[in-house]
């Protein structure tokens, strides 16, 4: 049950991020400015954190892990950075 909610926690915080920084690249690009370099900012931002959990999840204590306690882990580590930024903006935007 944890798992399945800090999983759903992580997804609909990178969803609220990806979809405002595609909203904000949008209005720059409408209005004259590169939004390139800000999208790949964002996407090597993602990237870099996918590959973070693949390293932490190839680690041998982390493999010898029951795949429940395994996902759970994976799950506690990725949540907090998107979570925080996601109510930040929320806040900040919203």
């Amino acid at each position: 049950m944890a798992t399945a909610l800090l999983g759903a926690a992580t997804a609909v915080s990178v969803a609220w991020l990806t979809s405002l920084v595609w909203i904000v690249s949008v209005w720059g690009a409408a209005s004259g400015a590169a939004a390139g370099g800000f999208l790949a900012t964002y996407a090597a931002c993602l990237v870099g954190g996918a590959a973070l959990l693949a390293a932490l999840a190839f680690v041998p204590p982390v493999r010898r892990m029951a795949p429940p306690r395994r996902a759970l882990l994976l799950c506690a580590v990725a949540c907090p950075v998107p979570l925080t930024l996601a109510v930040a903006t929320w806040v900040t935007v919203g």
